[in-house]
């Protein structure tokens, strides 16, 4: 058993590291369509002014671009700095609350609700945008075929051993998200950066059976335009103007809970990829963790566990080197070896955690 799951894994792997990249036009001077900027943002009043200079910033031409910020039952008095921060900006800002209602899912419909344009653009409040964002982001639509387009999403933070961990094991993800998309498999999508169709939202009814899943608002929003326009609707943007920078976790509490919140959602997935690759990766993992117990207990030798950790990090690294420089983190080779020790343990882990243990975000139970 043990060796049919690295052989299906081995598969796996060499049949999305081998996909087609997608071509994106080079032209982004070409004129866009007007776009909605939707921004849901909760206890964020000390990133606010950032993101509101990060938006100004943008090379797009302003008279087509509408900023929507949806105030998700913020108490830090966000909203009031919103308020000071629209009378000295040149941007067309609606402000809006979320009233009776909370989380993302809500904030983005509301969003959607109010957009006025046929293209939308998601983001979070605490991340770093780069002057051609909206351009890059915006301009896969010229293919009629192109319901959304994935974003990367890079992290910021200090040279700390913890920090540095967690860009390798974020590239990792940003490295299934691409491939994924370059087999038109895509499976993961991140909230910080993405762009659709305001129609294909509407008629695809992304949340229509998880509105009880707090978290997921980007995830099941790409599995809903799967199943509704087909594979090939949804696009990565290997552009390194797309991507926009995030902070990494300041502390372990707060990376587990975020983690923990992340694969509480994956118990209600129904898209057929992402069950498939997410079943092989974790039965990957879940067998490195069993040889190395069953190595303990001199049930496998030592070359045996050996010989499987090597060929999994082998693998890995050749998945997360499929990334564009620009993406791949320093020191990918130390970083992914050190983390393939640490992995089998941390993701079996948070698989458990996440079935009974509710975390929290900004001081709300998810």
């Amino acid at each position: 058993m043990i060796g049919f799951i690295f052989l299906m894994y081995a598969i796996m792997t060499g049949w999305l590291v081998l996909a087609k990249k997608f071509e994106q036009e080079d032209d982004l001077s070409a004129e866009i369509e007007p776009v909605s900027l939707i921004i849901v943002y909760r206890n964020e009043k000390y990133n606010l002014e950032r993101l509101i200079k990060g938006i100004e910033s943008q090379s797009v031409d302003k008279a087509k671009l509408e900023i929507i910020l949806v105030n998700d039952n913020s108490t830090d008095g966000g909203s009031i700095l919103i308020q000071e921060l629209t009378k000295y900006s040149s941007l067309a800002i609606r402000h809006v609350n979320l009233e009776g209602e909370f989380g993302k899912k809500a904030g983005i419909s509301l969003g959607v609700q109010q957009a006025s344009s046929g293209l939308v653009l998601c983001t979070d409040a605490d991340c770093e945008l780069p002057p051609n964002w909206v351009n890059t982001m915006i301009q896969p639509f010229g293919k009629k075929e192109v319901k959304m387009v994935l974003g990367a999403v890079r992290l910021s933070g200090s040279k700390s051993c913890f920090q540095t961990l967690q860009k390798v094991e974020f590239s990792t993800l940003m490295a299934i998200t691409l491939v994924t998309c370059r087999r038109k498999r895509a499976i993961l999508s991140n909230g910080a950066n993405y762009s659709f169709r305001k129609a294909a939202f509407e008629e695809s009814g992304a949340y229509a059976n998880n509105l009880i899943v707090n978290t997921g608002d980007d995830v099941f929003f790409l599995h809903g335009l799967k199943k509704k326009f087909g594979k090939s609707c949804i696009v990565f943007s290997e552009r390194e103007s797309s991507v926009v920078t995030t902070p990494s976790k300041a502390s372990y509490a707060s990376f587990f809970e975020q983690r923990i919140r992340w694969a509480s959602k994956s118990k209600n997935y129904k898209d057929i990829d992402t069950l498939k690759i997410g079943s092989i990766i974790f039965a990957t993992n879940l067998s490195i963790l069993w040889v190395f117990v069953g190595t303990l207990m001199k049930l496998y030798s030592l070359k045996f566990f050996i010989g499987c950790f090597l060929f999994k990090w082998v693998l890995d690294l050749l998945l997360v080197q499929q990334l564009p420089l620009f993406l791949r983190p320093k020191s990918i080779v130390k970083g992914t070896f050190i983390l393939s020790i640490l992995y089998p343990f941390y993701s079996v882990g948070i698989a458990l955690l996440s079935l009974f243990y509710r975390p929290q975000w900004k001081g709300r139970k998810i």
